[in-house]
């Protein structure tokens, strides 16, 4: 990241616009009035969250009156590097909240705003058929006047397979969250790992292939904080801005949890209405592993026998047991039915996605390689970027290198927070960042059968 002769200091940043629209035509400027804003984006929520912490000395509340019908325009810019412009496409007020005093005539409050298409979704219910590819679906309805009716940009990773779906009376974002659990890649190997997501660029329907297949957007290297000589500071102002000023692992690999939760191995049983049989289908998390995209080359999880019989953790296949029901008359979809084409629609094809999705998104969510950390901020970075991480080996390193080898490389953002301190005029970022796999193979010594001794003894009383 080259930042701008403009920047003077890691963290700075323009608070260019902020005004608060009231539902009586009143505007007001409040960039007087901010002492913080706090962005907030994650790749599991379709709608930004904005706070916006006020003091207010004029009873804004009162006099505007700020009632939860009121639109904020708002931007902010890292000098030379990016914009977060929302003075086109607003937020929405929707709560007043931690309303207190803060001295003789002035009060300091909270506005919660979120995306207008959020409050758009609650207001209203597709009751439809669409026919097509689930990424086309996906587009009209966040177009449709009727409905999402956004007009921000939509980056779309197209899907494969012509489907046919009757929406039954359910708000747009519950039904798109039915698309894309069901959308399969056209440009991937059929890769259904779709996330629906909103960030400050706008939204997306992304698979995770594609998101690793872009460049990361970020350096950033555990460190101490730099000595700057001299009066010219500006020759360290990028290493600062790669400095991580504090992070944590907070989520190593839960074995209890991904065995029970299906991200190990699974088993569905895939139930044919039309012709009234079954067909079971098993997911084995080594098997499946390099079958679409991942960061690193490994599993975090190391391929060695655990027992005497020779399983590994991707063998026990009723670990976690779905079920789930189709359509198919051998061919396509037998629900729908065509005068001129006859049956001429894909059918869901679970055993495509069912298994391997669910064992991605868990490791995305909770059962991979996940950092929280602090760095300074700027106007260019957003849920779904790649980062690359530098941390330091803890305690002794055995002769090897002293950058830990696990928690090295690119990781994605799925979480991230950015805040805008208007005290200091700093700005920083706080992300969640994961990985689902590592760049070193494990090397085994030795067997790693689970130690085991004699049958105890059964005592009835």
């Amino acid at each position: 990241m080259a930042f701008g002769e403009t920047v003077q200091y890691a963290g700075q940043y323009k608070l260019e616009e902020c005004k608060l629209l009231s539902s009586t035509g009143v505007v007001a400027r409040l960039d007087a009035n901010v002492i913080e804003i706090n962005i907030f984006e994650n790749i599991f929520s379709n709608s930004l969250i904005v706070s916006l912490i006020l003091i207010d000395q004029n009873n804004l509340v009162m006099n505007m009156p700020i009632i939860g019908q009121e639109f904020v325009s708002l931007k902010l810019s890292t000098p030379g590097v990016g914009t977060f412009d929302f003075t086109n496409n607003v937020f929405c007020v929707h709560k007043v909240s931690v309303r207190q005093d803060a001295s003789v005539g002035s009060q300091i409050y909270e506005l919660n705003l979120v995306s207008p298409e959020i409050i758009r979704n609650n207001r209203t219910r597709v009751s439809k058929s669409y026919t097509g590819v689930n990424s086309e679906i996906i587009t009209k309805i966040l177009r449709d006047e009727k409905l999402i009716n956004t007009k921000k940009d939509i980056t779309i990773d197209e899907t494969s397979r012509v489907r046919k779906f009757v929406a039954p009376n359910l708000r747009p974002n519950d039904f798109i969250k039915n698309l894309v659990r069901e959308s399969t890649s056209k440009s991937y190997d059929g890769s259904p790992h779709y996330f629906f997501y909103e960030n400050t660029k706008g939204y997306n329907l992304r698979v995770l292939d594609s998101l690793y297949k872009e460049p990361f957007k970020g350096k950033f290297v555990a460190s101490e904080p730099l000595e700057v000589e001299g009066e010219n500071k500006r020759g360290n102002i990028e290493k600062d801005y790669q400095r991580i000023m504090q992070f944590g692992i907070s989520s190593t690999n839960d074995t209890l949890m991904s065995s029970r939760g299906g991200m190990l191995s699974s088993k569905l049983t895939k139930y044919n209405i039309f012709h009234k049989n079954y067909t079971e289908t098993s997911f084995n998390y080594f098997d499946n592993f390099k079958k679409y995209g991942r960061i690193d080359k490994n599993p975090i999880y190391n391929q060695t026998t655990i027992d005497s019989v020779g399983n590994t953790l991707g063998d026990f296949s009723n670990a976690k047991v779905q079920l789930h029901p189709t359509s198919n008359n051998g061919t396509n979809d037998a629900q729908y039915y065509d005068t001129e084409t006859g049956y001429s629609f894909s059918d869901n094809h679970a055993e495509d996605w069912v298994q391997s999705r669910r064992s991605r998104v868990m490791e995305i969510s909770s059962g991979g390689l996940q950092i929280q950390m602090k760095t300074h901020g700027y106007c260019n970075l957003a849920v779904g970027d790649k980062v690359h991480l530098t941390l330091p080996v803890t305690g002794k390193d055995h002769g090897k290198s002293k950058i830990d080898t696990f928690y090295e490389g690119e990781f994605l953002i799925t979480k991230l927070r950015h805040s805008f301190e208007q005290a200091e005029r700093r700005h920083t970022m706080f992300m969640s960042v994961v990985k689902d796999s590592i760049p070193v193979e494990f090397q085994n010594v030795a067997k790693s059968i689970e130690p085991t001794g004699s049958k105890g003894q059964t005592i009835i009383q």
